[in-house]
């Protein structure tokens, strides 16, 4: 008995003190221009207690992203809808129940007919993040045509906290992010007609004011882009 309750102090100990680390992603995308009512990612293992957040993009000719399920039954939240020329939206959930063979799929705003256009995820699983805390950041900067770069509005983060950008834009070339942060996933298709969409994301080893997240690439694109951030495990 007495092994046991150490062994769960250590546990707890040892998480609330953990890094931030990216455990798994997936991406998957349709570029036909057909209309469909849903899109799932590949199976991949999660692991239970973890956080999974989603990017997910669609043409705003036709609906937005309304719901993400996932096969384990975690429940997602929705932060805010963006749009440009796509609709670009954060979806999280936290402390999942894992699955070793999750598959996330998102479903359109009005369901019961296809309603989906030129439509994509990135799924990234992290380990790390406080369980409990919601989403902690929530912003966006400008939407649209913009020449070359996207940037985000300013914000604050303290130390150890997860920041991702997702961004969309409408066709392809490669994306460079700003100070300190790293692609984690990209899709680029080098066609006009189609759609580019990328996740980039930094866990902040110091606490800093006035930070923006930004991408550049080439050329003048119609971009959407959002910016979300969560709490280490410990963190106050």
């Amino acid at each position: 008995m007495a092994l046991t309750k150490l062994l769960t102090v250590l546990a707890f100990c040892l998480d609330a003190n953990a890094a931030i680390n990216l455990a798994a992603h997936k991406i998957s995308k349709d570029l036909t221009g057909a209309e469909i009512t849903a899109l799932a990612t590949p199976g991949y293992n999660s692991t239970a207690g973890n956080l999974i957040v989603v990017w997910a993009v669609s043409f705003s000719g036709a609906q937005p992203i309304g719901a993400v399920t996932d096969s384990a039954g975690d429940t997602f939240t929705a932060a805010t809808l963006n749009k440009g020329t796509w609709f670009g939206q954060w979806f999280y959930a936290r402390n999942v129940k894992g699955d070793p063979f999750n598959i996330v799929t998102i479903h359109p705003a009005i369901t019961g007919r296809a309603t989906f256009i030129y439509v994509g995820l990135s799924v990234l699983e992290y380990s790390g993040v406080d369980r409990a805390s919601p989403l902690v950041l929530d912003i966006a900067g400008n939407q649209g045509s913009l020449n070359g770069v996207w940037t985000s509005s300013s914000f604050n983060v303290p130390a150890g906290e997860l920041v991702l950008l997702g961004i969309v834009t409408a066709n392809g070339g490669a994306y460079a992010p700003g100070a300190g942060f790293k692609v984690e996933d990209a899709y680029l298709t080098p066609s006009s007609s189609k759609f580019s969409f990328g996740v980039m994301d930094q866990v902040f080893s110091n606490s800093q004011t006035g930070v923006t997240a930004s991408v550049t690439w080439t050329g003048t694109l119609q971009a959407t882009g959002a910016v979300v951030s969560f709490k280490p495990a410990g963190g106050n």
